[in-house]
């Protein structure tokens, strides 16, 4: 006999189902199988059938016993006295069976087996066929039991993810996970570990979308926030401040392959070839442009993952981009370091301590790095690591021979064979086998050049009427020989649509594009560019690394620049150009109201055209500008290059807090020098002096405080001479944070309470808060702890007219650290708690590492060393995942 628990509630002889009679009856047996070989009572049964039972019930059960009766003959009998007992024989319950799969894979685990475990997890799951409730009439005692079923199950869901990841096979957890959470939207381990996979994976974006969600369903069904794991992890991922799962995991980090790679078997071979054991791989793929070096050095690292498991990174160096100059290998190293798990105030200033320390987190990591668009050895060098264990791809149309222990691959245009057989590939093997001549010529007139045989291919593919020799023709009335020849039949074949957007991208500024962005530069909706950058990308015209961003290999976007010139007079570039900068200002705009809700920021209107992104949260506004970041740094240069520096600084004004909460110290300074300059080029003080003050607390960050200084003083004299005295409180502020690091309090008061006093004629609370922290800071540091207090307490007062939890955080800790100094700890704790509390609902793993040591002091001033000891241990955890050196000081204090 078989007995079904795990879903469905059934009963099988010799593969027949039984008839099991009504709910009430089901009930019963659901019962007597979760109690299998046990006398189960009356009084229990009742309790398990009826929330509010008969006057009787004992007569009837009697009636629904004897029917199962009928059904499990003498295995169901009476125990005097004790109530009813089921017999179960060995293997005969799902339940048995699931049970034990999941005790031998908690052996597993504890034998630190995850093969066998995931295994056995995923064994024990698969008993399961449903969910044991639907068909029964249960009262509050079988509810309860099915509850707890119901945990195992999902305890046994857990540890299987953790198996599974532990072996990183992500793409099995995070399928599994997101039917999970749908179904128990409030479990948050279930949710953590769904944001681990996806991380894990290489779905960084994903991750943070599922932390939304997951807060979306906590704060609308149970009004709270997401618990302290969930947030921490949540930073964690924001952050990438740990050695990153996303740059560990199988080959998430390199661009997709493409299906339709062809050709190249004997430099595939050499590609793949071992190398000597004692050094660093390197292979250099060199050839011309549109010769497919990147595509087989693509296809290279993906056949490379399994023997450089741990680590892939992968950069387009911009070497030959005629719109953007190379990428400085220092930003590179920074992006690399991040992936690495750097903080963004971790990463040394200098190119060479950024390559040291890229060096050093390569050490005995199996680790594969590919860099694309090489310009030449100098940009190389620095991004080379220095481990044997390391291989690197890099591809160049120069010659790369000046690198030591480079091996060099020549990539020429396709063999005749090879061209034929990407047309073949693509049009179709019967329509090129059937006139192989005319596909010869076309592969001639294309100059066996693989870029230019695909977009050949696809218009014939696109024109299933044509013959081979139709599209020889064509390419031979156009005149054009080589890729320009087939550009301008791909293009000319496309409708007007089509054709507008495809040469309008070559005015878009950065690496890619999206549907939004370049609905904005054609002035459509997000909805009709998305459908024409798609047709675009079938056409072979647009290139995709990733899901919904596109690019133009560098052909075809000189190309489109080419076309645009052409096709487009200069007032309609002109709009086209604005209004993509419209829209990256006005979309970074809405961003930094949620990453700054404080900030005041002053930019124009927007073309009536343009539609900016709108963000449900600060997290998502974050993503936003993690993922654009490199084409909003192009757009600042881009706007300040065409005559647009209103766009330049504006942009510019927008982006200072994402600059500065992700440690962007090179987009920051780079971005804010372009800006200061536009605004000089027209004469805009008032735009002049806002640029220096945010290039200023850029150089203040790297501590490069006299020109920091510089920048503010010149700041100072241009607000005071247009009269605008709002200003003129910031710039004193920051004037007096650099006097206070460089040891100088007083002169620092006397910035704080000069900008203090007019922030006060100005009515600006918000400023007088902050400076009145700030002076409190100055009086509490002398010892002078009464006046400290008085100060901290009037801004605490001022914050609860403003919304801002990270600045009232900060207050509410730095209050009670001044009442340990007047030795009323038990108030400290109060208000420590307090700030605590706030740091973690924010997600700021610093003010909680911060909060935690300072909570750590109080309570040990209280006596209590235990509790002391307890936040210490977790504060310094906190520092050292931040790599701060304070942790050595709290971790002293043990």
């Amino acid at each position: 006999m078989e007995f079904l628990l795990l879903g469905s509630l059934a009963v099988r002889r010799s593969g027949t189902l039984l008839e099991l009679g009504g709910p009430r009856q089901r009930a019963v047996l659901t019962m007597l199988l979760l109690h299998a070989n046990e006398a189960v009572s009356a009084a229990l049964l009742t309790d398990a059938v009826w929330d509010s039972p008969p006057v009787a019930p004992e007569s009837n059960l009697r009636t629904y016993v004897a029917g199962l009766r009928k059904v499990v003959g003498d295995r169901l009998v009476t125990r005097s006295g004790h109530g009813y007992q089921l017999t179960v024989l060995p293997g005969e319950l799902d339940l048995d069976a699931f049970d034990q799969l999941v005790r031998d894979g908690e052996n597993a685990l504890t034998e630190n087996d995850a093969e066998s475990a995931a295994d056995l997890f995923g064994k024990a799951l698969a008993q399961w066929h449903g969910t044991p409730t639907a068909e029964l009439n249960a009262g509050p005692l079988l509810r309860a039991e099915l509850t707890r079923l119901q945990e195992r199950r999902l305890a046994a869901v857990e540890r299987f993810a953790k198996a599974t990841l532990e072996l990183g096979r992500f793409d099995d957890v995070v399928d599994r996970l997101r039917r999970e959470t749908a179904q128990h939207p409030l479990r948050e381990e279930l949710w953590a570990l769904l944001m681990l996979a996806q991380d894990r994976s290489g779905r960084r974006g994903e991750a943070l979308e599922t932390y939304a969600t997951a807060r979306k369903h906590m704060v609308e069904q149970l009004g709270v926030e997401p618990g302290g794991r969930l947030r921490q992890l949540h930073q964690v991922i924001l952050e990438s401040r740990v050695p990153s799962p996303a740059a560990l995991s199988a080959h998430r980090q390199l661009p997709m392959d493409i299906a339709e790679f062809t050709g190249r078997e004997s430099e595939l071979r050499r590609l793949l070839e071992p190398g000597p054991q004692t050094t660093v791989v390197i292979s250099a793929i060199e050839g011309m442009a549109g010769v497919g070096k990147t595509k087989l050095a693509v296809r290279a690292a993906h056949r490379l993952v399994e023997r450089y498991p741990d680590v892939q990174l992968w950069a387009d160096l911009h070497g030959f981009d005629a719109d953007e100059l190379p990428a400085d290998p220092s930003a590179v190293l920074e992006s690399f370091l991040r992936l690495l798990g750097v903080p963004g105030g971790q990463i040394p200033e200098s190119l060479e301590d950024r390559a040291a320390l890229y060096r050093d987190r390569l050490t005995g990591k199996r680790a594969l790095v590919l860099l694309d668009n090489a310009a030449g050895e100098d940009q190389v060098r620095p991004l080379l690591p220095g481990s044997a264990t390391c291989v690197v791809l890099i591809t160049s149309r120069r010659t790369l021979l000046q690198l030591d222990g480079v091996r060099s691959l020549f990539l020429d245009v396709f063999t005749p064979p090879e061209a034929l057989a990407l047309l073949s590939r693509i049009a179709g093997h019967d329509r090129v086998a059937a006139d192989r001549e005319a596909a010869e010529r076309i592969a001639e007139i294309c100059g066996h050049l693989p870029i230019a045989v695909a977009l050949a291919a696809k218009r014939l593919a696109r024109r299933p009427q044509w013959t081979v020799r139709d599209l020889v023709d064509r390419l031979e009335r156009g005149g054009g020989l080589g890729a320009r020849g087939v550009f301008d039949l791909s293009y000319q074949a496309l409708p007007e649509n089509q054709r507008r957007l495809f040469r309008l991208l070559g005015l878009h500024p950065g690496e890619d594009v999206t549907a939004d962005s370049a609905a904005a530069l054609a002035g459509l909706t997000a909805h009709e560019a998305g459908d024409l950058l798609e047709t675009l990308l079938d056409e072979h015209l647009l290139q995709q690394h990733t899901p919904d961003r596109y690019g133009l290999h560098d052909l075809l976007r000189a190309y489109a620049v080419e076309q645009v010139n052409a096709a487009e007079p200069p007032p309609a570039r002109a709009l086209a150009r604005r209004r993509v900068l419209d829209w990256y200002v006005h979309t970074s705009w809405r961003s930094a109201q949620l990453l700054n809700p404080q900030r005041q920021l002053e930019i124009g209107p927007a073309d009536p055209a343009v539609h900016p992104r709108s963000f449900a949260d600060r997290d998502m506004a974050l993503l936003w500008c993690d993922t654009e970041r490199a084409n909003l740094v192009a757009a600042i240069r881009d706007a300040a290059e065409h005559d647009l520096p209103e766009h330049s600084w504006s942009l510019a004004q927008c982006l200072w807090d994402f600059f500065n909460l992700r440690k962007h110290w090179a987009d920051w300074l780079d971005t804010h020098g372009v800006a200061l300059a536009a605004a000089r080029s027209v004469g805009d003080r008032s735009a002049e002096g806002r640029m220096l003050i945010t290039l200023g607390i850029a150089l203040r960050e790297v501590r490069r405080h006299d020109e920091a200084i510089d920048c503010y003083e010149q700041a100072l004299a241009i607000f005071r001479a247009v009269g605008d005295r709002s200003r003129q409180v910031p710039t004193l502020n920051n004037i007096g944070i650099v006097h206070m690091a460089e040891g100088r309090p007083e002169d620092a008061l006397a910035c704080y309470e000069q900008s203090a006093e007019i922030a006060g004629e100005l009515g600006d609370l918000h400023t007088a808060a902050v400076l009145l922290n700030n002076i409190g800071l100055l009086h509490s540091d002398a010892g002078r702890f009464d006046v400290a207090l008085a100060r901290y307490l009037r801004a605490l007062e001022i914050r609860q007219e403003i919304k801002d939890p990270y600045s009232e955080a900060i207050l509410l800790n730095n209050v009670g650290e001044v009442y340990r100094g007047l030795l009323d700890f038990t108030q400290a704790v109060t208000y420590v708690e307090r700030a605590l509390e706030t740091f973690r609902a924010i997600g700021d793993l610093y003010g909680q590492a911060e909060s935690l040591d300072n909570l750590g002091l109080a309570l040990d001033g209280l006596g209590d060393r235990r509790g002391a000891e307890k936040c210490w241990l977790e504060s310094a955890t906190v520092f050292e995942e931040l790599g701060e050196p304070k942790a050595h000081e709290v971790r002293a204090r043990l």
